[in-house]
């Protein structure tokens, strides 16, 4: 049996995840104890909100922690409005921009300790590393969620010395995310756009045809 896989059910199961959260068009447990912070510090942010294309159109949505002071965790979620597949050729891209979004928009220099490719109904890419803030060792995971369009990231940052007992409810958290459809303004996706151009262009088809039998039967009455 894939540990992970019975880790994540047993956190399920066990209660040991979160009351669902909804925002932004996406649906995530977090992990048992993380509750939404004061958002006034975030407003405008793109803390975490990593993307391999810098002209893409990026926020940070929800802010998270189970807990006050330095000792706390803390949960960052993003939107970036591009699309992200978490394949194997994008798992060094993002690892990379991960590394550039410290060091270049926070300032500060994460320690790369493994990059992983994860499966499941939302495969995603998982950056695990270290930075020193204030003089304590925080242990970091960023996480890119594939999706067509716009996709998630996902930050969690801990003190190191509790990582190892947090780590199974932060990945059990991320195997319930889900990003919904939703009508916000953002990227089209092309399928979405060859269907909708499939359309408009049998409606003209089909208003053209009306036309045309309304002017037919103008000539006839006329006649």
């Amino acid at each position: 049996m894939n540990l992970a896989w019975a880790a994540g059910s047993w956190l399920l199961l066990s209660g040991a995840l979160g009351s669902e959260l909804r925002r932004d068009g996406y649906v995530l447990r977090p992990p048992e104890r993380f509750h939404m912070v004061r958002w006034e510090p975030y407003v405008g942010s793109v803390a975490g909100a990593v993307s391999l294309d810098a002209e893409a159109t990026r926020s940070l949505s929800a802010a998270l922690a189970d807990g006050e002071g330095p000792e706390a965790a803390t949960m960052l979620v993003s939107v970036v409005e591009r699309s992200f597949s978490a394949s194997p050729s994008e798992r060094d891209d993002f690892a990379s921009a991960v590394m550039q979004h410290f060091q270049r928009e926070l300032g500060v220099t994460l320690s790369p300790e493994r990059v992983d490719r994860v499966g499941g109904i939302v495969p995603r890419v998982e950056v695990l590393g270290t930075l020193r803030e204030a003089g304590q060792v925080r242990t970091v995971l960023v996480a890119g969620l594939a999706s067509e369009g716009r996709h998630a990231v996902v930050v969690v940052s801990a003190p190191a010395v509790r990582w190892e007992s947090l780590a199974p409810g932060v990945r059990a958290s991320l195997d319930t995310f889900r990003l919904e459809a939703t009508t916000a303004p953002g990227v089209v996706p092309r399928r979405v756009l060859g269907a909708l151009a499939g359309a408009l262009a049998g409606a003209l088809v089909a208003s053209y045809a009306a036309w045309r039998r309304m002017r037919a039967g103008q000539g006839t009455s006329e006649a």
